[in-house]
């Protein structure tokens, strides 16, 4: 009978020790995850955010525009350097691919004062990889051009062209920098006597329109 009051004790004390844990681990708010900056973390709006930020994905499309310096690589000293305009359309089919076209007008004036000038319209594949704000497009176009020299015309003429150039992603819509291109156009007239082709090295300087 002596040892009622104790094991009362002892029950009373285990009840008021286990009761404020379970009321406090029922109440008490659940800690939210914070950010590097202690702002509450949001999984998906980081996500978001890392998505949109992303520079380039399936269906985003630019426009550019450039202007170039054309070194002409066969034709001895016949040639002089020219100059060339491209206006271009281009849409990703992923991250890293897309496609597009350019249009271009070119010309080279000769040692008798006149003008050859080519107008190439061509279709191509870009591959780009980047870097933080740089991109680096690789491009092999392929098309048809309108070949013009004195009262001379020639069309279609095949041209080959390939580009490697570097970009600067100024921001979301914009980017500017420079390519460095090979071009080729073969010419055949059915008399090999009078077969020939154009090379010639072009270093452009283009602006880019993203959407």
């Amino acid at each position: 009978m002596k040892r009622t009051p104790v094991a009362v004790l002892l029950t009373l004390g285990l009840f008021f020790t286990a009761v404020p844990q379970n009321i406090f681990a029922q109440t008490a708010p659940a800690v939210e995850k914070l950010d590097d900056d202690g702002d509450e973390y949001d999984g998906d709006f980081y996500e978001e955010e890392e998505k949109r930020l992303t520079q380039n994905g399936a269906g985003d499309q630019y426009l550019d525009v450039g202007l170039m310096p054309i070194f002409p690589l066969n034709f001895g000293n016949q040639l002089y350097v020219g100059g060339g305009l491209t206006v271009g359309y281009h849409r990703f089919l992923t991250q890293y691919i897309a496609v597009g076209g350019n249009l271009m007008f070119s010309y080279n004036s000769t040692i008798g004062s006149n003008v050859l000038t080519m107008i190439p319209i061509m279709v191509g594949v870009t591959f780009q990889p980047y870097v933080g704000h740089f991109e680096f497009p690789i491009t092999f176009n392929i098309g048809a051009a309108v070949e013009n020299y004195v009262q001379y015309n020639y069309f279609p003429g095949l041209i080959i062209k390939g580009d490697a150039g570097c970009f600067y992603r100024i921001n979301e819509n914009w980017s500017a920098g420079a390519e460095i291109s090979v071009m080729w156009l073969p010419q055949w007239t059915g008399d090999k006597s009078k077969d020939g082709s154009y090379s010639a090295l072009a270093v452009m300087i283009a602006a880019r329109y993203h959407f």
